[in-house]
């Protein structure tokens, strides 16, 4: 297959027909045209990094799916990686066992033989090997944040996360001086919480050495969920990112924040950059 920038799902796929996304004769079905060009774009912009940064080139690749869901753009990933020519190995962890079942069994039928689904908790996933890549699609709630802390252990050299509801901030921004007396809707406090969420995930990739682009990854009225975070690892770490984060909690009224926690605990963030009080 010739080097291309841009990747095109094709509808005559059989993963496609099998995940209920397109008709026996390769027509979209209407209710799921929205789904196809959500997971189109996805896996257009995974396809990017993975030319950019040299993977394409390898003979294997090597692919985590968190909150893999019925596997849309796993299976999509899955089916990319096979059109330019390199031997997928891909795993998908989802909570939900019928999901598991269901797409273990739809990726037999497909001769998919590189792709399993494992049912656990994103949090209970212990990683046997690299990854080239972690992708998470609306993995909901802090499993985008177990995602983006196995790529990091990991030092994968991409991380794409398209963050879904971000519960963890709100409470502490509700309860906070600094802008629950500035803001008074609820609506606007969500979606405040959501922005410091994914701009305080933002930094703690930077502090890894991560080179992060945040886009709107498809128009507003195929997904509210939007935005996706693509991470590309470029350098070591950075300490002065994890200062602005700390900065920026303070700014912000937010004191505890998962994914800081677990790069703590797993010693991605060192013990000399941290305050007096964390040690």
């Amino acid at each position: 297959m010739k080097k291309q920038t841009k990747y095109k799902l094709d509808t005559s796929d059989i993963f496609l027909r099998e995940l209920g996304i397109t008709n026996g004769d390769g027509s979209i079905r209407p209710k799921m045209a929205k789904k196809f060009k959500q997971i189109g774009r996805f896996v257009e912009l995974l396809s990017e990094r993975i030319i950019l940064t040299g993977i394409s080139k390898q003979s294997t690749v090597k692919i985590l799916d968190i909150g893999a869901g019925k596997g849309y753009v796993t299976f999509a990933t899955y089916k990319y990686l096979l059109d330019i020519g390199v031997m997928p190995i891909v795993d998908a962890v989802e909570s939900r066992e019928n999901l598991t079942i269901d797409g273990n069994r739809t990726a037999k039928i497909c001769g998919f033989d590189g792709l399993t689904f494992y049912n656990l908790q994103a949090e209970d996933y212990a990683p046997k090997h690299y990854y080239d890549a972690v992708i998470s699609l609306h993995a909901c709630d802090t499993a985008t944040d177990d995602a983006l802390l196995i790529g990091m252990n990991k030092r994968s050299r991409i991380i794409v996360s398209a963050p879904c509801c971000q519960k963890e901030i709100l409470p502490q921004v509700k309860n906070s001086k600094v802008l629950s007396k500035f803001i008074q809707n609820g609506l606007f406090l969500h979606k405040m919480a959501d922005l410091i969420t994914d701009n305080a995930r933002v930094m703690l990739l930077q502090s890894q050495g991560y080179k992060v682009d945040v886009i709107d990854f498809v128009a507003s009225e195929h997904s509210p969920k939007n935005t996706m975070l693509i991470a590309t690892k470029r350098r070591g770490k950075q300490e002065k990112y994890y200062d602005q984060f700390k900065s920026y909690k303070k700014e912000n009224g937010f004191e505890t924040f998962k994914l800081e926690d677990m790069m703590i605990q797993s010693k991605l963030i060192d013990t000399q950059w941290l305050d007096g009080d964390r040690q």
